[in-house]
């Protein structure tokens, strides 16, 4: 009998362990996934994620997100709050000492419309997809991996609405 409660012990904890680092990855992996890099037009580059939020209306993902980038130093160009697009920019000094405007649009819609524009059931019915763009003129660097991360912090933050400025 002992055996068996140290064996149920023992599975028990090993199961705790395995699933609290996986509960934190979790949060990040469609963000990763979803994350591509590209040349743009101009020499410049494109990095580009998307996640889908579940349980958070897309007034309040559009709110979390203005939120974020006011308080992460963005200077916001434009906004639509009806069709949830906010388009930021940061002047940046470039290797020839003239600023360049990096900018970033953010675009929150229907996950379950996402295809095609009609009901598809491809998307996550009752959720919302936050795409980010980020581009970068030529003259400026920007590491893909810092972009990634930044990305993936600004989504988690949305998502769980605990942003604190940095």
């Amino acid at each position: 009998m002992n055996r068996l409660k140290n064996s149920l012990a023992i599975w028990i904890a090993c199961m705790a362990f395995i699933t609290i680092p996986a509960t934190g990855w979790a949060e990040t992996v469609p963000c990763e996934k979803n994350f591509t890099a590209k040349d743009g037009m101009f020499n410049g580059k494109i990095y580009k994620t998307w996640q889908e939020l579940a349980d958070l209306s897309q007034m309040m993902i559009y709110r979390r997100a203005y939120a974020y980038l006011i308080k992460d130093g963005w200077a916001i160009n434009l906004t639509d709050k009806e069709n949830g697009i906010i388009s930021a920019s940061q002047l940046e000094e470039s290797s020839g000492g003239k600023e360049k405007a990096a900018n970033l649009n953010i675009l929150i819609e229907n996950a379950g419309n996402y295809f095609g524009g009609l009901p598809s059931g491809r998307g996550v019915p009752g959720a919302y997809r936050l795409t980010m763009a980020f581009s970068v003129p030529s003259g400026l660097i920007a590491h893909e991996e810092m972009v990634k991360k930044s990305f993936c912090d600004a989504l988690a933050e949305i998502k769980g609405g605990t942003y604190v400025a940095k």
